[in-house]
C-alpha cells in the first residue's frame, strides 16, 4: 500500500499517467530520492515534502514514459523554483546568486543599463502574478536546467522590448544581431528552443489518436509523396474528395496536438498560439519524420 505522500503524489499526477505510475515498482524510492536531493541542495528553505511532490506530479508530461519523466527531472532546480514561488527569501536570494547573476553573460554587448532594466523585468515576470495568472516560475517543469529556462525567458523579454520600442534601437545594430542569435523568427525560435521535446511528444501522441485511415492518407501523401491524382486512383475516389480527406486529417492532427500541448504545458494563451504557429510551420517536416514506416 503506498504511503500518504505517494498517494498524494498520484492524486496530483496527470490522469493518463497514473496507472503506469502505480505499477512502477520503485516509485516510493524514486520520490524519496527526489526529496533527498532537493533537501540536500536547499536545507535552509524548509521544503515541505507533500507540497513539493504534488508540485512535481502536476508538472509531469501526460504522455511518455513515467520512468523517464521522473529520472530526468532537475530536482534541485525544481525545488528552487517551487520555493521561490512560495515566497522563500533565501530561495529568491539563491535564484539571484545562481541564475539571474548570469544575465550579463547571456547578453554580451548589451549596455549595463539595458541589462539592469531587463533583470528587473525578469524578476517581475518570474516572481509576480500577472493578470490573475501565477508567476512565470510556477510553470517551470524541471525538464531542463533552470538557468537554460530562465535564459529563454530573458531573451523573449528582450525581443519584446525591441519590438515595443523599435525607434530607440540604432538602425542595423541591436535587433538584427538578436534576430541572428535566435533565428529568422525570434518568437518561434524561442518557442522551439524551450519546448522542442514537448512538441515532439505531443505531436507523436496526437498522431496516435488519429484513426488508421487518417494516418494512412497522411503517410501516402507526406512520406511516400503520392500526388492527389495518384491517391485518387489508389482509393478510387474523386481527387477533390481525397484533397478534403487529407485537409481534414491535417486539421484534426493540429487540433489533437493543441489538446496534447494544452494538457502538457502551463503556457499563457500567447505562448500557446506561438507554439501552434510552430506546429503549423513544421507540420510537413514532422509528418515525414514521424510517419516513416
Amino acid at each position: 500500500m503506498p504511503s500518504e505522500q505517494t498517494a498524494f503524489f498520484l492524486s496530483r499526477a496527470p490522469r493518463a499517467l497514473v496507472p503506469t505510475l502505480r505499477e512502477h515498482p520503485g516509485l516510493e524510492s524514486v520520490l524519496a530520492g527526489l526529496m533527498r536531493t532537493a533537501r540536500e541542495a536547499w536545507p535552509e528553505v524548509g521544503l515541505e515534502a507533500e507540497a513539493f511532490l504534488g508540485h512535481v506530479a502536476e508538472r509531469l508530461p501526460s504522455t511518455g514514459e513515467a520512468d523517464g519523466g521522473l529520472a530526468s527531472l532537475h530536482a534541485e532546480d525544481l525545488a528552487l523554483a517551487f520555493t521561490c514561488v512560495r515566497g522563500s527569501t533565501r530561495a529568491i536570494e539563491a535564484l539571484e546568486a545562481r541564475v539571474l547573476s548570469q544575465l550579463e553573460k547571456w547578453l554580451p554587448g548589451e549596455a549595463p543599463s539595458q541589462v539592469d532594466e531587463l533583470r528587473q523585468l525578469l524578476r517581475q515576470r518570474l516572481l509576480l502574478p500577472t493578470g490573475g495568472a501565477p508567476p512565470k516560475l510556477a510553470f517551470y517543469s524541471g525538464r531542463a536546467p533552470l538557468a537554460h529556462w530562465v535564459r529563454a525567458v530573458a531573451l523573449r523579454l528582450l525581443v519584446d522590448q525591441r519590438r515595443a520600442a523599435p525607434r530607440e534601437q540604432p538602425v542595423g545594430e541591436a535587433l538584427p544581431a538578436l534576430v541572428e542569435r535566435l533565428g529568422a523568427d525570434p518568437e518561434l525560435a524561442f518557442i522551439r528552443e524551450r519546448h522542442q521535446e514537448d512538441f515532439r511528444v505531443a505531436f507523436r501522441a496526437a498522431l496516435g489518436r488519429l484513426d488508421v485511415q487518417e494516418r494512412n492518407l497522411l503517410r501516402l501523401h507526406h512520406v511516400h509523396g503520392l500526388s492527389m491524382d495518384a491517391m485518387a486512383a489508389t482509393t478510387r475516389a474523386p481527387r477533390s474528395t481525397v484533397a478534403r480527406w487529407i485537409a481534414r486529417a491535417r486539421e484534426r492532427l493540429l487540433v489533437l496536438t493543441r489538446e496534447e500541448l494544452t494538457a502538457r504545458l502551463g503556457l499563457t494563451p500567447g505562448e500557446l498560439d506561438s507554439l501552434l504557429r510552430l506546429v503549423r510551420s513544421q507540420l510537413d517536416v514532422s509528418l515525414r519524420q514521424l510517419l516513416v514506416d
